[in-house]
């Protein structure tokens, strides 16, 4: 068999074109994709105002089941017990779920401000807890 009738002789070229672009690729978009300071601080952030937007949206449902239940109770006469207690532990159930949301947020303003403290220089961290509200 003849050194030119390999697969490999007749594409060489392309074999080592296609090595060095995926060395260059590595090299070169690797590090740019990895996750920076300010980069993991934004996803965070994000994180921190979809956390935010969910108490909202908890306050708002515990509100009304609240509201619900106050106006059941006062028309306890016409209204099933059975009615009566299912709002009693809706109501519940909201109340249980906002204080939930309100340690998601916690948790997400902690992972901001850790990532301010860790990832940032000291002469700057009081300047972004300012501006970041923390």
């Amino acid at each position: 068999m003849r050194m030119d009738s390999l697969p490999f002789a007749e594409f060489a070229f392309l074999y080592i074109g296609l090595g060095i672009f995926l060395i260059i690729l590595l090299g070169v978009v690797l590090p740019n994709i990895m996750p920076t300071p300010r980069g993991r601080l934004n996803r965070q952030r994000r994180e921190l105002k979809h956390r935010l937007f969910e108490r909202q949206q908890a306050e708002k449902a515990a509100d009304k089941a609240q509201r619900d239940f106050a106006k059941l109770q006062s028309r306890a006469q016409n209204v099933q017990p059975k009615q009566l207690r299912e709002a009693e532990g809706l109501a519940a159930d909201m109340q249980t779920m906002l204080v939930h949301a309100n340690d998601k947020v916690l948790v997400a303003e902690n992972h901001v401000r850790r990532i301010l403290l860790d990832e940032f220089p000291p002469a700057v961290h009081q300047q972004l807890l300012e501006k970041y509200s923390l």
